[in-house]
């Protein structure tokens, strides 16, 4: 069972597993982020922690191969921004993921904690002949033009 888009969804892409064609979605991901109003350093963590999902959905859901699928649906909320990755490969055990601290420096499995201190919300799922992956991440800050903005702007101008 894949789930389906709801009507906020912004943007839907497909790609095969190529890492090759990972800069696609960095920049598809980064454009959504800054559109939503996030930092540009939030922006390129969300970028960051994207790019990590899928590199792991190359490696660990595809064992390396680069003729799977990759789908990537964006939605805009209003409290921020969310991702969904959906696979068609391996099913993950998120019993086995690491839990290790990102200041523990070793070689590999950083992927999923670096990706949870990052968003604000990670859940898998095994679907019916898929995996999926959603990544949520939270608008500290009104984004530009919305009603809190201008009160906030009004506020500042004031003083």
């Amino acid at each position: 069972m894949t789930t389906q888009p709801e009507k906020d969804g912004i943007l839907e892409l497909r790609v095969v597993s190529a890492p090759r064609l990972l800069h696609i979605v960095r920049s598809v991901v980064g454009q959504l982020s800054a559109l939503r109003g996030f930092s540009e350093e939030d922006t390129q963590f969300i970028i960051l922690a994207v790019d990590e999902a899928c590199a792991n959905v190359i490696r660990h859901a595809y064992l390396g191969r680069h003729d799977g699928v990759i789908a990537l649906s964006c939605r805009l909320r209003h409290e921020g921004i969310e991702f969904l990755i959906t696979d068609y490969g391996k099913p993950a055990d998120s019993g086995c993921w690491p839990k290790r601290s990102l200041e523990e420096v070793r070689p590999g499995g950083l992927g999923i904690p670096l990706i949870q201190a990052v968003m604000d919300r990670v859940e898998y799922r095994r679907g019916e002949g898929c995996n999926e992956l959603l990544l949520g991440k939270t608008l500290h800050t009104p984004p530009p033009g919305s009603p809190q903005e201008a009160s906030s702007h009004e506020e500042k101008t004031k003083r």
